[in-house]
């Protein structure tokens, strides 16, 4: 596993990993302790550490410009967020610290909540 150094100093090591399981219904999650720490930093900081745990899964994110939280999935606590350039993301954060990045393009063909709608398709 590769330590995240920018992470690791904000919330005590995310470490960036796939997320490999279809979506089952959502359940409230375990306390985690660090997802309480994330949600303790000021929202500037927040932004930070999703930037980097989406970096260090090699996308591409310039700035976030928005985040919000999402449903959780299985014993995952998830944010939102939207990076330009980069576009959208939902970040995952796992009860052992782990970060799960997926682009929304991916997360919509998981049938993953938490993407902002598509915009509608113009009529031809």
């Amino acid at each position: 596993m590769i330590r995240q150094r920018a992470t690791a100093l904000l919330i005590g090591g995310i470490v960036a990993m796939p997320l490999w399981a279809a979506p089952l219904a959502a359940a409230t999650p375990p306390a985690n302790p660090y997802v309480q720490r994330l949600e303790s930093l000021d929202p500037l900081r927040q932004k930070a550490v999703l930037r980097q745990a989406i970096v260090d899964s090699n996308q591409r994110c310039g700035r976030i410009e928005r985040t919000g939280r999402i449903p959780p999935f299985k014993n995952l606590v998830g944010w939102s967020a939207h990076c330009n350039p980069g576009g959208d993301y939902l970040v995952y954060i796992g009860p052992d610290g782990s970060a799960q990045v997926r682009s929304c393009t991916d997360a919509r063909m998981l049938k993953l909540a938490g993407c902002p709608a598509l915009p509608p398709v113009p009529p031809k």
